[in-house]
């Protein structure tokens, strides 16, 4: 949530990000072209609504992970004056961690995690990693020398992602220079300029039509026929394998911010580069659907 000096009250990134977007031009986050600027806007979609199963099922599913993170938020909820004392600290750290613990393990299903769904999940997760390393192999943001509204979307969940023993693991072996981006996006820096599409292309329209048109889209046009229709449960099929999970009020929130991104597509649709690209990709038929 972001106070605005003239009272204007913002929720949610993305209207807190367009907000500031607007408001100080020489620190733009979003490309001018067009075809880039929805393009960086469907990734940011793609991060904040999808990519969060892949941080939030790594983290509450494998014990690991649940064990470590548990003991972590305890020590950031119980107050430091009680940490201090010898005999009460450790015992209080230690009875919030079970309940973080216990609170958590049991909510997996808010995400669309489940024995059904987690193996896509973590699918998708390897993959983004894999494609997103490659991408940035010769460039230190994902559209260019300067971080996007897509890099701060996607580093949120990866860099929490990373603090989790099992994604750690994967991202250590499989993906150096994402690493080195996780740490670079801890504090940006502009090195220069975005890039043009046909230099970006070569690895950025793979992550697109694999994790986005073949993934994401999919699921969330399904997820948003659920809602439109009063479902309880959502099943399709993502990369030959069934997905079905309960539809809750945060699924309704992913309609809803899908809605805002589509407002913004009506006004670029008609871009000759943006209309080739999502025909390539694979992700002009969800949009027009």
């Amino acid at each position: 949530m972001v106070c605005c000096p003239n009272g204007e009250v913002l929720q949610d990134s993305t209207p807190i990000i367009l907000k500031m977007e607007e408001d100080f031009k020489n620190k733009q986050v979003v490309p001018e072209p067009p075809a880039l600027s929805f393009l960086s806007r469907l990734i940011e979609e793609y991060a904040d609504e999808w990519a969060v199963k892949h941080m939030c099922h790594y983290r509450w599913h494998y014990e690991v992970n649940l064990d470590a993170a548990s003991k972590r938020f305890a020590k950031l909820f119980v107050p430091k004056t009680i940490n201090k004392l010898i005999w009460v600290g450790p015992f209080v750290l230690s009875k919030a961690a079970k309940a973080f613990k216990s609170r958590m393990s049991k909510r997996l299903w808010v995400i669309g995690s489940n024995e059904i769904t987690g193996i896509s999940i973590e699918e998708s997760f390897e993959n983004l990693i894999r494609l997103l390393d490659k991408h940035l192999e010769v460039r230190p943001y994902i559209f260019g020398a300067r971080p996007s509204i897509a890099d701060f979307a996607l580093w949120g969940h990866i860099y929490n992602a990373n603090n989790d023993v099992t994604a750690n693991d994967f991202i250590q072996r499989h993906a150096p220079k994402l690493n080195d981006w996780i740490i670079r996006m801890i504090d940006p820096k502009e090195k220069g300029g975005f890039e043009e599409w046909h230099e970006l292309k070569p690895t950025l329209l793979p992550l697109i039509k694999e994790e986005v048109s073949e993934v994401f889209l999919p699921w969330v046009t399904a997820n948003n026929d659920a809602v439109k229709n009063n479902k309880d449960e959502l099943s399709i099929t993502l990369k030959g394998r069934p997905f079905e999970h309960k539809v809750t009020s945060v699924q309704r929130f992913h309609a809803k911010s899908f809605g805002l991104l589509m407002e913004h597509y009506k006004t670029v649709s008609q871009d000759q580069e943006l209309e080739e690209i999502l025909v390539e990709a694979g992700a002009k038929a969800y949009l027009n659907a």
